[in-house]
């Protein structure tokens, strides 16, 4: 899993590209001090999450009391994005926000949380939410971590938004947070979660009786993003096309892993809309596999608006590879 692993002292490269990005931010930080009591004024509570799945379920939870935003577009890779001047202020504004956590975004979120000045979402503050607490961590090392494991994370795999019971646990997060924030609407949030809570039990009861008939499928990935979704629907991932997560793979792993899904018969292999194709399809056509881009997260794709859709469009591309290949 591609999980950047940090020391306790920030290296010098990323303590020169923090102060560069809040020499940046602080004219527009002073700009908003002219307007105290911002965030207060506003009718509705600015909810900023880093994803686009995050911002979707706040905005079931917070229904018509909040005003949701991503700091990402679903077709941006979490591990990697870069911290820009403009989510500083954003952050600087917001009464609450959501990370995904487990180090899925430890490469550039906690600069721009820091930077922001907001002391609602700083060091925990009670704007902060983690959105990843009471999960049931799959893929967590056994092991210690070391920078020669490539982005391993050590808190385990954070992709966990892909099992829509998963989903739940978000929204309940999500739920307290907005409620300690806004307690005169806590009947609002209440029912809005219990909402959305039945629809993704709904949700995964539907998918779960499609999906009987594939059960057991197995497949590779290019990357781990799809283990919490394999476990609820009952596929299985033999292996990931990446050898060290976050580093290319040789040519000498492609064609080590060409051989090992060959013998295994695999013949499907998913991977995530900000993937570099070039490795799966390589080994794709050494097998006669299916390639098949998932749209992990919602507005990954035209058409992928809801949290729904997202998890309805991976599992009918899954059974649809399946019914080609058999």
């Amino acid at each position: 899993m591609r999980m950047m692993m940090f020391s306790k002292v920030m290296p010098k490269s990323r303590r020169s590209a923090a102060l560069r990005l809040l020499t940046l931010a602080t004219a527009a930080l002073l700009s908003l001090a002219v307007l105290p009591g911002l965030s207060a004024q506003q009718e509705r509570l600015s909810v900023v999450a880093t994803t686009t799945d995050l911002a979707y379920i706040a905005a079931q939870v917070g229904g018509d009391r909040v005003e949701t935003s991503a700091l990402l577009s679903g077709r941006e890779d979490p591990h990697f994005a870069r911290a820009r001047p403009d989510y500083i202020v954003r952050l600087n504004r917001a009464d609450l926000f959501i990370e995904v956590g487990m180090e899925l975004e430890a490469a550039w979120s906690s600069i721009v949380r820091d930077s922001s000045r907001n002391k609602q979402i700083i060091g925990g503050g009670r704007g902060y939410v983690d959105a990843s607490v009471g999960i049931r961590v799959l893929e967590r090392p056994k092991t210690r971590v070391t920078r020669a494991m490539g982005d391993v994370h050590g808190a385990g795999n954070p992709h966990y938004w892909t099992d829509p019971l998963n989903a739940v646990i978000i929204a309940r997060n999500i739920r307290d947070a907005l409620i300690r924030i806004n307690p005169a609407s806590k009947p609002t949030y209440q029912q809005n979660y219990l909402s959305f809570h039945e629809r993704m039990k709904q949700l995964t009861i539907r998918e779960a009786r499609k999906f009987a008939p594939y059960k057991g499928l197995r497949v590779a990935v290019f990357h781990r993003e799809f283990a919490y979704l394999a476990q609820r629907f009952g596929f299985e991932v033999v292996d990931s096309i990446e050898e060290i997560p976050g580093v290319p793979p040789s040519a000498a792993r492609l064609r080590e892993v060409s051989e090992l899904l060959k013998s295994e018969g695999v013949r499907i292999i998913l991977m995530a809309p900000y993937n570099d194709p070039g490795p799966s399809e390589s080994v794709a056509e050494r097998i006669g596999a299916k390639l098949i881009r998932m749209p992990i997260s919602v507005a990954s794709e035209p058409g992928m608006d809801t949290y729904e859709q997202t998890i309805e469009a991976m599992l009918e591309r899954i059974r649809a590879a399946a019914d080609a290949t058999k």
